[in-house]
């Protein structure tokens, strides 16, 4: 800070590419990973889980409380590509959130008439972590940076990874 230097913290956010393998199986049994629409399984946390978002939430709030920091920063703020979460919990969530019944899964959120209303709401799962972490880091440090790695290609990366970073 004596030279103008801030420190921005850098979190990766659901990938959980380089997580130990007992944390990974924790997880697994759990049901908070990713699954595609084949069904298999697919390396990073499910951001509809509500444990997963209390994870990425505490985690991520922690460091503002605890350290001295001038911004965080999420990277991986994002599913891995078009081809997940197709979870039985998003099954679940969606359906309890939406109001509606899905009787071919995943197809009909794929490529049927809930397409457009999945993606909406599979956007909003990322939306609202950022948007709480952000509410919440700015009742503990009024002035700190919220800052996002988000793919370039907008609009395009909204359908692809769900982010909808405007």
């Amino acid at each position: 800070r004596k030279y103008g230097i801030q420190c921005h913290i850098w979190k990766v956010n659901f990938n959980l590419g380089r997580a130990p393998e007992e944390f990974i199986e924790k997880l697994r049994k759990e049901g908070r990973l990713q699954v595609d629409k084949e069904g298999r399984e697919v390396l990073w946390l499910c951001p509809s889980h509500p444990e997963n978002f209390k994870l990425e939430l505490d985690s991520m709030l922690e460091v503002v409380r605890k350290y001295d920091v001038d911004g965080i920063h999420f990277d991986y703020i994002r599913y891995p590509s078009e081809n997940s979460c197709y979870c039985e919990g998003c099954r679940k969530r969606f359906e309890e959130e939406k109001g509606v019944k899905v009787e071919n899964w995943p197809q009909d959120v794929i490529s049927g008439l809930l397409k457009e209303l999945y993606g909406d709401w599979r956007r909003e799962q990322l939306t609202k972590l950022v948007k709480a972490v952000s509410e919440e880091a700015r009742k503990i440090k009024p002035n700190i940076k919220i800052s996002a790695a988000v793919f370039a290609s907008y609009p395009s990366c909204r359908e692809s990874i769900g982010q909808d970073w405007t």
